[in-house]
């Protein structure tokens, strides 16, 4: 499929309208916008349903139960480190075959899309597994809610949540797809993200090293082939200086030692299934 990056307002025009109601308005300085709605857990699992159901309609799921199991199976670890609290939800992996775009994004309610060149790019399954720790970052850390809701605004969340308007999820779901994600996050955010996943990486017993090194890879590929990893960095920008600040992270707090660099052995047989590694 030939991706198109869309700006964050083009799908902020798809859902004008006026609403109140189900969702209480707070005010952070990391949102973009001057105020963030912020939905309860039921909701937020509830309109992550039905986003998701719509991205898994109009993306082409791979075919492959074994590479979906793998990666379901390593997402599962991740989140097992993570405080319940920040989970009220099931979180669940899904594998897009796109085997020439490297990219994964975060839905609310605890839906992650991989697509099948991320497998492809990552030199092992640390790699891979410091993309899905970030990510699932972004849901327990609230951002994959707020930016929808600053994005959409509150009216049409009540809509969305009331289904009171049937073609307003196919709208929104498009709009997701067609870009590659919900939307781009704020440095900040992207900064907590990296933060957290370190966290959930160096629990899992992986090394968490395997991030800044993977920022270093893709920025390299950034030069080589921008194709490859365009729908990536539109989300995840300044890999040289976030892979520096994830090495005076890990410095700082002590990571790594003696944790592995693969700590399954099935990777590079997936990474077979997917197409092979990036050369």
């Amino acid at each position: 499929m030939k991706r198109y990056l869309i700006p964050a307002t083009t799908l902020l025009g798809l859902v004008l309208g006026p609403g109140c109601g189900t969702v209480a308005s707070a005010t952070r300085p990391a949102t973009r916008a001057v105020g963030e709605f912020v939905l309860g857990p039921e909701d937020e699992k509830k309109l992550g349903d039905q986003l998701a159901a719509e991205v898994k309609q109009k993306e082409k799921v791979l075919n492959d139960p074994q590479v979906q199991s793998y990666v379901n199976d390593l997402g599962q670890r991740l989140v097992d480190q993570t405080p319940k609290k920040e989970r009220p939800f099931p979180f669940q992996f899904t594998v897009i075959e796109a085997p020439d775009d490297v990219n994964a994004f975060a839905l609310p309610g605890g839906h992650i899309f991989v697509y099948s060149g991320l497998i492809r790019a990552a030199d092992n399954e640390a790699e891979l597994a410091s993309v899905l720790g970030h990510e699932i970052a972004h849901v327990t850390s609230g951002h994959a809610r707020q930016q929808l809701a600053s994005l959409v605004g509150l009216g049409t969340l009540q809509q969305l949540l009331l289904g009171n308007n049937p073609n307003l999820v196919a709208q929104v779901g498009s709009a997701i797809v067609a870009q590659g994600y919900l939307a781009a996050y704020t440095r900040g955010m992207e900064s907590e993200a990296d933060k957290r996943g370190l966290q959930y990486l160096d629990t899992a017993g992986y090394d968490p090293a395997a991030m800044a090194r993977f920022f270093d890879k893709l920025g390299n590929m950034e030069g080589s082939r921008p194709n490859f990893v365009s729908t990536f960095f539109a989300t995840h920008p300044n890999p040289g200086d976030r892979a520096r600040e994830v090495s005076s992270l890990i410095q700082s707090r002590g990571y790594g030692g003696g944790q592995e660099a693969i700590v399954s052995n099935d990777f590079q047989s997936i990474q077979a299934r997917v197409g092979g590694p990036v050369r």
